[in-house]
């Protein structure tokens, strides 16, 4: 398969599943919006901020590590994406660890240096992996070259 036809299947994958990122975004919201009305601000704080940002993560880059299991049978570039698919897992961890920390405990400054400092190094060796799936197989898309695919990279 080429990297072009690899991105369509990803663009179109990341369409889906940015629509179900949509619908679930709402209905969290609605949630706590609800609870807000009812008196619950506290509830609806954490409801909110615990799981909007990690729920719509874990759809987007689930879609995108199935996408990508299909496009290659090696044993190298399967284990490299799920590697990519746990770090990401992780940044969702530092964040929700993060959050906590602020909404819980304000004070603990050492927590969230620790949780921020997870999340740069987890942005860095994502950034990486995804180099190295690029060495592995000539026609991976990275994630370069997706952005550049979505203002019109395939078009020429």
């Amino acid at each position: 398969m080429t990297q072009r036809e690899r991105f369509n299947h990803l663009y179109e994958s990341g369409k889906r599943s940015t629509r179900q990122a949509i619908i679930l975004f709402a209905l969290i919201t609605g949630i706590s919006v609800i609870l807000m009305m009812i008196g619950e601000r506290r509830l609806a704080e954490f409801i909110w901020f615990l799981l909007v940002f990690p729920s719509v993560g874990l759809v987007k880059i689930g879609a995108r590590t199935n996408t990508l299991l299909r496009f290659n049978q090696s044993a190298e570039y399967k284990r490299l994406v799920r590697l990519e698919w746990w770090t990401a897992f992780g940044l969702i961890g530092a964040y929700v660890v993060l959050i906590l920390t602020l909404l819980l405990n304000p004070e603990l400054i050492s927590v969230t240096v620790v949780a921020t400092g997870t999340y740069g190094i987890g942005i860095i060796a994502s950034s990486r992996l995804d180099q190295r799936l690029g060495k592995v197989d000539p026609e991976h898309v990275t994630h370069k070259v997706y952005a550049r695919g979505k203002v019109g990279y395939f078009n020429s």
